[in-house]
């Protein structure tokens, strides 16, 4: 019930509720503070006439004289009703409108010479408030009763209570009819948002959040949403850029199958001449299934479902094994590949994907470098990283094209065209990976002065 309910009217109702709350809590303090001080009223004017009843009985020399002063100041006071008795409880003085009925004494026991208020409610006259005290009279202690009724109190409380039992609920009303409308209006710029969030799709992937004020916090939500539909866009954008890429790059050897097979079933074709066009697919098929396993290799990365066990690794172990492989490959295009390793280097990574990212670098660096050119490989420890640097006395790369050589299908120049076997797609892999073990890649190259590329990934 409570999740259906929409966010203004939770803001109202505990609004509503807080309010209700402070408002009780202020109506019983008002009713018992305002009670409380009627009593003391009646309390201090009930003091002051047991005050003139002690001192008319002091003057009193005998039960007659006391009687007579009792009976000339109390017998028709207006407001007050006065009761004398003895201890054993015989009526010595009472008041005419008092008449036959009977104040209740307290036990005296332990009242001693201070006075004892209390509230009685007596038949047929309602609520009277009584204080008692005990005097020596002539003839012997008396008990001095004063009462007071209540009934002026009662009313006095009862309209009180009636005036904030009115009052209360309509201030609440109106209070909570207020806040639905003030979080409406504080809440209408969510509303623009969701309208306008509403009408973002793929054709008007541009359009952004209107924002008013930046520094609250419905701005900060909205820049919040902005920056995330930022990332959305460059996200959507890199992956259809990455799908036109892969096909292209699917296409084209599809392409070349087709026409060869074509030309094969076109015309008599001799003997070696059904070689080369085998020779062929089979070089394109081969092509093929190393594009697709590029793009496999990647989307796992991407994914975070590729295979990472972790284990301790010597990279110039690795290294060595990589190196030591194609060393033909370079030695074949008149290249030096040299190794300079500084003992071993032992992290815990996923040998495989290691050996994935320095493969890629070296045979970069062998493709890109032309003959009789250089390639260095290092391994070092630097800052408790593992520090992997490949140099090569290479063709480089001009400055304008550094900050895109790690985008997916991203081909620098005709230097770097299909002719060298490359698809755009090993040091996105690189980056990948690196990126996955915690470490950072990094590329500095110059035009006709060669490339250096350099990884670090942690040791821990």
């Amino acid at each position: 019930m409570i999740r259906s309910v929409t966010v203004r009217w939770r803001m109202t109702l505990w609004f509503g509720a807080a309010l209700a709350v402070i408002l009780l809590g202020f109506g019983a303090t008002t009713y018992f503070v305002m009670r409380h001080h009627l009593l003391e009223r009646v309390d201090a004017g009930l003091n002051e006439e047991l005050s003139d009843v002690l001192s008319e009985i002091q003057r009193g020399n005998d039960r007659a004289a006391m009687l007579g002063w009792l009976d000339r100041r109390f017998a028709r006071h207006e407001g007050f009703d006065f009761q004398v008795t003895t201890p054993a409880g015989e009526r010595v003085f009472a008041n005419l409108r008092l008449g036959e009925r009977r104040l209740p004494i307290p036990a005296l026991g332990d009242m001693g010479e201070d006075s004892q208020y209390e509230t009685y409610t007596l038949p047929g006259a309602g609520r009277d408030r009584i204080v008692t005290r005990t005097a020596q009279g002539p003839d012997g202690p008396l008990v001095v009763q004063v009462a007071r009724s209540l009934n002026a109190v009662d009313r006095e409380l009862v309209e009180l209570l009636t005036a904030l039992l009115i009052a209360g609920p309509l201030a609440l009303g109106l209070t909570v009819a207020g806040g639905y409308f003030l979080a409406r209006q504080a809440l209408a710029p969510v509303d623009r948002m969701t309208a306008a969030a509403n009408q973002i799709d793929a054709p008007r992937f541009g359009r952004r959040l209107d924002v008013v004020n930046p520094d609250d916090e419905l701005g900060r939500l909205g820049n919040t949403l902005n920056s995330m539909l930022d990332r959305l866009e460059r996200s959507f954008d890199e992956m259809r850029r990455f799908t036109a890429d892969a096909s292209h790059e699917l296409r084209t050897p599809l392409s070349v199958i087709r026409n060869e097979a074509e030309v094969a079933l076109g015309k008599p074709i001799s003997e070696a001449e059904k070689q080369e066009l085998l020779g062929s697919i089979l070089e394109e098929c081969e092509r093929l299934t190393w594009v697709t396993d590029q793009l496999l290799t990647l989307s796992r990365e991407d994914a975070g479902i590729a295979p990472n066990p972790r284990e301790p690794v010597d990279i110039s172990q690795l290294m060595r094994g990589v190196t030591d492989t194609m060393r033909p490959l370079a030695e074949g295009k008149g290249q030096r590949l040299a190794t300079n390793v500084n003992g071993p280097v032992i992290l815990h990574a996923d040998p495989a994907r290691l050996r994935h990212v320095i493969y890629n670098l070296v045979d970069n660096a062998i493709k890109y470098t032309p003959p009789h050119g250089t390639v260095n490989v290092t391994v070092a420890t630097r800052d408790h990283k593992a520090r992997l640097v490949v140099e090569d006395s290479g063709i480089g790369i001009p400055p304008e094209h550094l900050p895109h050589v790690f985008e997916r299908f991203y081909r620098v120049d005709k230097a770097r065209s299909r002719a060298e076997g490359g698809a755009g797609l090993g040091l996105s892999i690189v980056q990948s990976i690196v990126l996955t073990h915690g470490g950072t890649v990094e590329i500095a190259s110059q035009p006709d002065a060669g490339t250096r590329c350099v990884v670090e990934i942690p040791l821990g």
